[in-house]
């Protein structure tokens, strides 16, 4: 393909990352963000950098009896969600299919129980945002898809009030923050009342921006304020009014300045639902990947209980809470199959890249149950496919679908010997 062509597309598909699929008139695959399934649309085609057929649409010749109006104004400008332009049965329908897909090409025998969990809108308590401050506006929102440009989404559907309320309060003290003409990422997380602030980037110099970070402290009623320089490195707390206490049921842990949280408190329930449910009254558990203690604050009462994760901050903050939690990174250094036998029933909750190395020793051990929650259907699949090799069978499979409107789902899977 030498320079863009634009061509009458059908169709014929949703793909697993959301675009719809059709084929060229020459027969070639090419995918179509934001078509549906039995669409008939005029779109312009190009090639990516990896040489994968893409397509934008330039009209909508025919459109498909599942195709509803985007509840949100800022959809298909803001690259923050993909699937508003989905009838709801066929939305619920799309994240079951990919999930059973995944699995079925692994081979994996599924269970009898299978079931949907949809989070609601308007629920979202964590939310990373873009910003830019110009000279006549402050703008915070999210990328336009594949661009660097920020569309600014006063009115996102995803969020909770609580972050709206940050959100619009921070407006009038980030030009000063940041500075004119400068982008920073925020990020913004409220949980049990409490609320705090991430800052990515550089705060403007001289006392102004201090004064600004001070006084958008006190006036929004925020536990603290933080920084890093860029992604992927720790926040550090700039100004602190108290500590950010989360309750993972009966366990209190002083968090970690922006530490990682479900992004909804109704995501959370229906994932610690799901895995009080698989561990049965198992009463040794190992809670694998634990993070600042999402499942083992929930499996703690009257049972054994050790946490291990990689992040030091998280594990340093479950012993002070009083978990038995060791530091242990899964990847280089997994539980032996001869160490994990000792639980009845094993937690893992790995990020998106799965857990290999660890479920090749889970795969080796006499474990008689493991709970496995997955950000990743992918990957999940994967890892199934060891496990189920090994003897183990998948009993229960849960979608919980805590992104909405993405093509991100979760599962969780009851494995028993």
């Amino acid at each position: 393909l030498k320079g863009s062509m634009k061509e009458t597309l059908q169709i014929i598909d949703v793909g697993a990352n959301g675009d719809g699929v059709a084929k060229t008139q020459s027969g070639e695959t090419v995918f179509v963000p934001l078509a549906m399934t039995a669409d008939v649309v005029e779109a312009t085609i190009d090639k990516d950098k990896e040489g994968v057929l893409r397509a934008k649409i330039a009209g909508i010749v025919e459109k498909s009896p599942h195709r509803v109006d985007a509840p949100c104004q800022h959809f298909g400008v803001c690259g923050g969600c993909s699937l508003q332009h989905m009838g709801n049965a066929f939305y619920q329908t799309f994240k079951r299919h990919h999930v059973l897909e995944s699995l079925l090409k692994a081979g994996i025998s599924m269970p009898d129980h299978i079931r949907q969990i949809h989070v609601p809108q308007a629920t979202r308590r964590r939310a990373n945002f873009a910003t830019l401050t110009t000279k006549d506006k402050t703008i915070i929102g999210f990328h336009e898809r594949k661009s660097s440009n920020i569309v600014d989404v006063p009115n996102c559907l995803l969020v909770s009030e609580d972050v709206r309320r940050v959100m619009d309060g921070l407006r009038p003290y980030l030009p000063v923050i940041a500075g004119q003409g400068a982008k920073m990422d925020v990020l913004i997380q409220c949980a049990d009342g409490v609320c705090e602030i991430g800052l990515t980037g550089k705060v403007a110099p001289g006392w102004e921006a201090q004064q600004a970070l001070s006084d958008a402290l006190r006036t929004l009623g925020l536990a603290r304020i933080s920084l890093r320089a860029r992604d992927y490195e720790s926040y550090k707390i700039l100004l602190s009014e108290k500590a950010f206490i989360k309750a993972f049921d009966s366990l209190l842990v002083e968090l970690a300045p922006c530490a990682f949280l479900q992004p909804s408190f109704e995501g959370e329930r229906a994932l610690v639902n799901c895995v009080m449910e698989g561990a049965g009254d198992a009463s040794c558990i190992a809670d694998l990947f634990c993070g600042n203690g999402t499942f083992a604050g929930a499996l703690m009462g009257g049972r054994e209980v050790a946490a291990f994760d990689s992040a030091e901050d998280s594990i340093h903050a479950l012993q002070k809470a009083g978990v038995a939690a060791h530091a242990r990174n899964l990847f280089k250094n997994p539980l032996p199959a001869d160490e994990l036998s000792r639980f009845d029933c094993l937690v893992l909750d790995p990020p998106r890249a799965g857990a290999r190395e660890q479920v090749e020793q889970l795969a080796a051990s006499t474990v008689p149950k493991i709970v496995y929650v997955s950000c990743n259907p992918q990957t999940f699949a994967r890892d199934a496919g060891v496990l189920q090799g090994a003897g183990y069978a998948l009993t229960s499979l849960t979608i919980v679908d805590q992104f909405i409107w993405s093509a991100h789902t979760e599962v969780v899977g009851v494995w028993t010997r």
